[in-house]
């Protein structure tokens, strides 16, 4: 059976695809008393929705791309330029209403040419990859916060409060050690080497995030989000230790589903640490 190109199939995508744009308008709502204004709001309505499309489209790309069917090639086709057209129509309005939010395309070129080559070489869930579209979706989270009229781009960059820079690293080292660990219950499950590269990362971002959320809360708040995100990314630690020698004794138990399914009590600590930013 031919994979549906309407709507992407890759679950475990949609918590890092939305999470990150979700938290980040949460957040804009906190910082920005002006957040009422009808500019901002409409900008702010589409910034998602171009995201979601852009996601959509970049998946039936990939689905396009990679097979050689005639007909399924032009049952690919119509998703692909659908999608690609509403994320056009959706980035148009919200820089034509933001213009200045075209800075963060300095970050996002570079970001999804790099997960397009991958789709070229065949390889669209290469390593590489998935950490380019991780960190894409990462940033999504500050993008919203500078749509949010607290400061004008590009001297957002400099005025934004740390906790917000602090949220943003976490949330992108989070997601993507999730690629790490998931690679080490299925696809990389007998990779004893790569295990160990997974272990290494995940302590490293422990690491990093305890400097981090410390150095946030001195620069002022951020102590019940920075007991959050440091709960979560050792649970993330722990969990990458104890999990795949579990999964490697019981591979046909270890199903992607459940492995999404494990993820998402610290998805919801991850989403409510973010949310709360700049509140404790």
């Amino acid at each position: 059976m031919s994979t549906n190109p309407w709507v992407p199939n890759q679950h475990g995508a949609w918590a890092m695809l939305l999470l990150p744009i979700v938290t980040g308008l949460i957040t804009a709502a906190v910082i920005a008393p002006s957040y009422g204004n009808p500019v901002q709001w409409l900008a702010l309505t589409f910034m998602p929705l171009a995201w979601i499309f852009g996601y959509a489209a970049f998946f039936a790309f990939g689905l396009w791309f990679k097979t050689r069917a005639p007909s399924r090639r032009r049952a690919y086709l119509w998703p692909l330029l659908t999608y690609t057209a509403l994320t056009i129509a959706c980035c148009a309005v919200v820089l034509f209403l933001q213009p200045r939010l075209l800075w963060w395309a300095v970050a996002f070129i570079p970001l999804i040419a790099v997960a397009v080559m991958e789709v070229f070489r065949r390889r669209p869930r290469s390593l590489i990859s998935g950490i380019s579209t991780t960190v894409a979706s990462a940033l999504m989270y500050i993008v919203a916060v500078s749509a949010s009229g607290f400061s004008v781009l590009p001297w957002f960059f400099s005025e934004a409060p740390v906790a917000i820079w602090v949220t943003t690293l976490i949330i992108g080292l989070y997601f993507t050690g999730t690629i790490f660990y998931v690679k080490t219950i299925i696809r990389e499950r007998d990779n004893a080497p790569f295990e160990r590269v997974s272990l290494r990362y995940h302590r490293i971002a422990l690491l990093l995030t305890l400097i981090t959320s410390v150095a946030a809360a001195f620069d002022g708040g951020y102590t019940a989000s920075g007991l959050l995100m440091i709960a979560v990314m050792a649970a993330a630690d722990l969990r990458a230790k104890l999990i795949p020698p579990i999964a490697k004794a019981n591979p046909r138990e270890w199903t992607p589903k459940k492995v999404g399914m494990w993820e998402i009590p610290l998805c919801l600590v991850l989403a409510l640490g973010a949310s709360l930013t700049l509140v404790v």
